[in-house]
């Protein structure tokens, strides 16, 4: 069932990056043209309706000026008969009622004045009956005027209705086209609103992609090799992500490699450096002899250089050992206020010895981690302090609490570090201009900061006007919070 669902969620993304790119452009793209598609649908609809409508209405006003003006032809043209009795202008009745016949049924076909249809028709057929009788001569010419002026009256009273439909009509329009507006804009509203949508969805899976490959860069970079790289997505990413695991395992045996031989070489070195360590120590108090003044320089000049291997040795090796820190230490409650007490008493005769003032407070913190590199932390940052602090200097130590962490401030009146070196100071075996003649090899703050961020804390360097100011941060132990 597992295996199912993997392959299940590898499916869901396509087979490279570029695919997806694609198809997230596609996807973003496409409510927008959706929505495009239906407001010209919608602008093609109302704008042929606009052309029938306004097809019909010129119609229905050529047709309602043409008619009055044909009845009133063959009202006229009646009255003139009856009186000058000329045969031609019964020809000019007939023609004129031919044409409003034509006119009155292209009138009645209009589709916007359908519902007037059959009174139209109805004026058709009387006007039909009344012309038969006139033709019979079973109806004067008079009585046949007097029909043809009921018909004008009719007539009008149609054309007035049909006003009132084409009124009714255009404000229809409006109405339909104010609707039509507003579903434009609430569809490109809504397929904004999708649009945005599908693009913050876009973007937040490829910020989770591109997040999982940052941290597996990060992790190489940092040298956390004890977890397997494996990077979820479209092929071309998983690929990226064996090829960073591949990477990851070839540095993990490199970073073994390198430990086991640090441990080899220093343990070799440790049986003749003691032996020569021990050797100028017996010359150095003439156990062998008297030396005169230059043989015994030579002899202090061999036995501080022993001494400074030695140093540089054991040094090396508790680098080796803060590289996996987090790994090795023991973790323990421990008072940080009473082990900072105690490093203090062990430095007190140095401090003494350059005429020093140790100021400050320290708030009673429990934290929880291992003695021997909280030992190292502090002890490297209160050696440092006292190291480069001048003679009849200060060194504020202050023990505080931010939310849940202990804040540990180091501050001293020495030479300072350079802007240039700031970024460097952590690095190991790097020392900077201002420690000249002041003992050490440049491992102590490296391995502090090994140590802190084993401990899930930071050591930094904050800027200060002079001297060096240098703070640590460490999470407070559960029963502290």
């Amino acid at each position: 069932m597992a295996s199912c669902l993997s392959i299940a969620a590898v499916t869901l993304y396509p087979r490279s990056f570029l695919r997806l790119i694609v198809i997230g452009w596609w996807l973003v793209a496409l409510p927008l043209l959706a929505a495009i598609a239906f407001a010209t649908m919608s602008l093609n609809t109302i704008a042929g309706r606009s052309d029938e409508a306004v097809r019909q209405a010129s119609l229905t006003a050529r047709l309602g000026w043409e008619l009055p003006e044909q009845l009133h032809h063959m009202e006229r043209s009646l009255r003139q008969y009856e009186v000058l009795r000329d045969p031609s202008l019964l020809d000019d009745f007939a023609v004129a009622r031919r044409n409003w016949r034509r006119d009155s049924q292209s009138f009645a076909s209009i589709p916007l004045l359908a519902p007037l249809a059959p009174r139209i028709t109805e004026l058709l057929a009387a006007e039909a009956a009344a012309h038969r009788e006139l033709t019979a001569g079973t109806a004067t010419v008079r009585l046949t005027y007097e029909t043809v002026r009921r018909f004008k009256v009719s007539t009008f009273t149609l054309l007035e209705e049909a006003g009132r439909r084409v009124d009714a009509e255009r404000n229809a329009f409006h109405d339909a086209a104010a609707q039509v507006r507003q579903q434009v804009l609430i569809s490109l509203a809504l397929a904004f609103a999708i649009a945005a949508a599908l693009l913050w969805f876009g973007r937040r899976m490829l910020a989770q992609l591109l997040s999982r490959f940052e941290r597996a860069v990060i992790a190489l970079g940092q040298n956390q090799l004890d977890r397997r790289i494996r990077l979820k997505g479209p092929e071309d990413l998983q690929w990226v992500g064996r090829r960073l695991d591949w990477l990851r395992r070839r540095l993990l045996t490199l970073e073994q490699q390198r430990t086991r031989i640090l441990r080899h070489v220093s343990h070799e070195l440790k049986t003749p450096l003691a032996a020569l360590r021990e050797g100028s120590s017996l010359l150095n108090e003439g156990v062998a002899g008297p030396l005169s003044p230059q043989q015994a320089k030579i002899a202090g000049i061999m036995q501080g250089n022993t001494l400074r291997l030695q140093a540089l040795i054991d040094g090396l090796l508790k680098m080796q050992q803060a590289g996996h820190a987090s790994e090795r230490f023991e973790p323990v409650l421990l008072r940080l206020d009473e082990l900072i007490q105690q490093i203090l008493a062990t430095h007190q005769l140095a401090a003494r010895n350059k005429h020093l003032h140790v100021s400050g407070s320290l708030a009673p913190l429990t934290v929880e981690g291992g003695r021997e590199e909280l030992t190292t932390i502090v002890d490297n940052l209160i050696s440092n302090a006292i190291k480069f602090s001048p003679e009849g200097g200060t060194v504020r130590l202050s023990l505080t609490r931010e939310a849940d962490r202990a804040v540990i401030d180091v501050i001293d009146q020495g030479p300072g570090v350079p802007a240039a070196d700031r970024d460097r100071i952590f690095e190991p075996f790097y020392r900077s201009p201002a420690s000249k003649g002041i003992a050490g090899v440049g491992l102590g703050l490296a391995i502090a900061r090994e140590f802190v961020a084993a401990h899930r804390g930071s050591l930094d360097l904050l800027a200060t006007p002079a001297g060096t100011h240098f703070r640590t941060t460490l999470p407070l132990a559960a029963s502290d919070t």
